[in-house]
């Protein structure tokens, strides 16, 4: 059955229409760049797709998440690098330093420690968009009060200055000798004699030895604990010595030494006493010699671990244990320590008091099933190691009258120096930054594998969802002349009549 001129006009009519309308498709793709306007009109392709860009959105926010923690990884470390740089310069500095105080009663060594301890606790307590990070978990309020506070105290409450002052009385004891007594003799009998049984305070006798002709040492024994030197009526030789080694209570020693001298002496050197014209003279001669030597080692060696012993009791505190104090008035006499109150004692540390790994106290998860912990928190062993320090430096004072200021100062200095060291099994700020550099290496190479993997993806998404632009601008030329063609033929259609046909 032929088709009439009516029903092929129609059939190209409609065949124009189509072509236009790919047309008009053809030039959107070309104008957007994308294959369809909807994820419908991409047909089977549209569930990839999807898959794809919930991918990309993935990949996207572990990038943003590290991208926001390198920022703050990068002022930890920042700020880890300058307190290594403060412990290391104190360290050498303290095997150098000159001892001229001046008006104040301190050296400008001390003044540099006040200084580097302020800065210290501005760089524990650094802070990134509100967030402080030497917190711990707790970020919204600074981890660490000021260092006017800490040193020396706020409003009815006691800073370490005072705090190590009490600590100071309670060594050293009210008669001078680190709570031993040493009565005057009766008879040729000198007795050493602890004033108090289990007592946290002053010197703790611990082994004595001698060569002192003549001469009986008992002890030490006891509770409390005594030591007796007996002499007789054969008298010491020239020469003789008798060492007493004496327990520090920040866990170190010291001795004191006497020597026997055949009188008269004229210029005694510390430590010696003359052997009398019988064992009593002897006796009184060495426990007048005795209380001598053991008021020096009370006001350098004693001092300077109290001083030391002070700042663990005043900085080493946690969620159970708070900080400790002399449990006194009177300080001089006192038996044993108490807890510090939050309204009686500085608590430095306001920052988190948890028991978990520090790093553990913030974490980010930047890959699927890879969570990495960031967490660092100011009151960790190596960041309190070098604000005791620097708090033990800055605290002593040496008077002018104080013969003993240069030899107490020596060995506050070496304390400080070994200790900034860091002996091995203890942590120091080296250890913290390295595993900051290994928590940074995690993070870069998980931004990298993300790189990667969005470079593979988006190349997957533009293959599903872009048009080739120069395939869609051939298309358009060809469905042009297409329907040019399809026009002209129409237009010749339209034009066909009986009387035209005949």
């Amino acid at each position: 059955m032929a088709l009439s001129p009516v029903n092929s006009v129609f059939n190209l009519s409609r065949g124009i229409a189509d072509a236009r309308a790919q047309i008009f498709d053809l030039q959107r793709q070309l104008a957007t760049g994308k294959k369809a306007a909807t994820y419908a009109a991409l047909g089977i392709d549209r569930t990839q797709l999807l898959s794809f860009r919930g991918e990309l959105s993935q990949v996207s926010g572990y990038q943003s998440t590290i991208s926001f923690v390198n920022i703050r990884l990068s002022v930890i470390q920042l700020s880890l690098a300058r307190v290594e740089e403060i412990a290391a310069t104190t360290r050498s500095d303290a095997f150098s330093a000159d001892f001229e105080p001046h008006a104040n009663d301190q050296t400008d060594f001390q003044a540099i420690a006040s200084g580097r301890f302020a800065e210290i606790v501005d760089l524990l307590n650094q802070e990134v968009a509100g967030r402080h990070l030497f917190g711990g978990r707790e970020t919204d309020a600074r981890p660490v009060v000021s260092a006017d506070d800490i040193l020396n105290g706020s409003v009815g409450k006691a800073g370490f200055k005072q705090v190590a002052d009490e600590r100071r009385q309670a060594d050293v004891g009210s008669n001078g000798l680190g709570r031993l007594d040493i009565p005057v003799p009766v008879g040729a009998d000198v007795s050493l004699t602890e004033d108090a049984i289990a007592s946290p305070f002053g010197f703790k006798l611990n082994a004595v030895t001698s060569t002192l002709t003549g001469t009986n040492v008992t002890g030490p024994a006891g509770a409390p604990t005594d030591l007796t030197v007996s002499f007789t009526a054969t008298p010491p030789d020239d020469g003789d010595t008798i060492t007493v080694t004496l327990d520090l209570p920040d866990g170190t020693q010291t001795e004191v030494t006497l020597t026997a001298r055949t009188g008269p002496l004229t210029d005694p050197q510390p430590g010696e006493f003359e052997i009398g014209v019988d064992e009593n003279a002897t006796a009184a001669n060495f426990q007048a010699e005795l209380v001598n030597v053991v008021q020096t080692a009370a006001q350098t060696d004693l001092r300077a671990a109290s001083l030391v012993v002070a700042s663990d009791n005043f900085f080493d505190f946690d969620g159970t244990t708070p900080p400790q104090r002399v449990d006194g008035p009177p300080f001089d006499s006192a038996t044993a320590l108490k807890d510090g109150l939050t309204t009686d004692t500085v608590f430095w540390y306001d920052g988190e008091l948890a028991t978990d790994p520090p790093r553990q106290s913030a974490t980010a998860k930047i890959d699927d099933g890879n969570v990495v912990g960031y967490g660092v928190r100011a009151n960790e062993d190596s960041f309190r190691t070098v604000l005791k320090n620097l708090a033990v430096l800055a605290t002593d004072t040496y008077p002018s009258s104080d013969t003993n200021g240069k030899e107490r100062y020596q060995q506050l200095k070496n304390r400080a120096g070994q200790d900034l060291a860091f002996p091995a099994g203890t942590q120091s700020v080296k250890n913290v930054i390295a595993e900051f550099n290994v928590i940074q290496v995690r993070f870069a190479a998980a931004d990298t594998r993300h790189e990667a993997n969005e470079n593979m993806i988006r190349g997957f998404v533009d293959e599903l969802e872009n048009a080739d632009i120069f395939e869609v601008a051939a298309q358009i030329l060809a469905m042009q002349g297409r329907l040019e063609a399809s026009l002209a033929v129409t237009a010749s259609l339209s034009q066909i009549s009986l009387v035209n046909f005949l």
